[in-house]
């Protein structure tokens, strides 16, 4: 599983990262919250090696991160990036299938067993009517669910999601993350997201974590006594002033306020 110990980052000369640290459980999904800049797509960006560190280590079941090979971090890691070139005009089935090959090189090639198991995960997303449609003729929330498919065909240990449902819809937002939580659980897979709604996050995160100018302010899981009142004043600390908690049924609303 998915390690990080003392992760520094310095990006155009500021300090974004400072000495993070951090481990996945398998079966868990961990929410990652945090104001723009603050530093969440760096995190995801810096373990999958896309940027330099300067400091800390990285390891997935015990092995350095560094010493893998492409393939090897292909079977450890999974990524759903937050914004899509959309250049390509694969099939989506054919763009799906493509993550089993993830590991075993350029050259490889999906076959039909590949292409009937990307179109059942299109199905269990609720996306199968995308098959046959070229990915740059998808609207960003389809490509996001095409990417997700492609994520669970790669098979890793971990998944990497960026802002995954920024582009959806609001009954999609809650499809997306029930479908992503019991995939995460039935696989016993570790998983990162960066969730801009904390009510998001706490509806279908068993474990959140809230970046900060660059350290990690808090890093909770739900079943651990007083939950909710640390996130409310982690919360409070990270938008500041004003910002009104309500948890209620299992649910969190956010409110400000009003100014005098």
């Amino acid at each position: 599983m998915l390690k990080v110990e003392g992760l520094t980052v310095r990006r155009g000369g500021r300090l974004v990262l400072d000495d993070v640290s951090f481990a996945l459980r398998p079966g868990e999904v961990t929410a990652v919250l945090g104001l723009n800049g603050a530093g969440k797509t760096t995190l995801l960006k810096a373990i999958l090696g896309f940027l330099p560190r300067q400091g800390g280590t990285l390891t997935a079941d015990g092995r350095s991160l560094d010493r893998l090979s492409p393939a090897d971090r292909a079977r450890k890691l999974a990524y759903v990036p937050q914004r899509y070139d959309g250049g390509f005009r694969y099939r989506v089935e054919d763009f799906v299938s493509m993550g089993a090959t993830a590991c075993l090189g350029a050259f490889a090639r999906p076959g039909t067993g590949e292409l009937r198991r990307a179109r059942e995960l299109l199905e269990g997303l609720d996306c199968g009517h995308l098959a046959g449609r070229p990915m740059d003729r998808l609207s960003g929330g389809e490509q996001r669910m095409a990417y997700l498919a492609r994520a669970m065909m790669q098979d890793a240990g971990c998944l990497l999601l960026d802002e995954p449902v920024s582009s959806l819809d609001l009954s999609r937002q809650h499809l997306f993350l029930r479908r992503l939580g019991r995939y995460v659980e039935q696989r016993r897979a570790g998983c990162l997201a960066t969730i801009h709604a904390p009510e998001l996050a706490y509806a279908y995160a068993p474990r959140i974590m809230i970046v900060h100018q660059g350290r990690i302010l808090l890093d909770l899981r739900r079943e651990e006594p007083g939950f909710e009142e640390a996130l409310a004043q982690g919360l409070g600390t990270m938008y500041g002033p004003g910002l009104r908690t309500d948890f209620r049924d299992g649910l969190l609303a956010l409110g400000w306020d009003r100014a005098p």
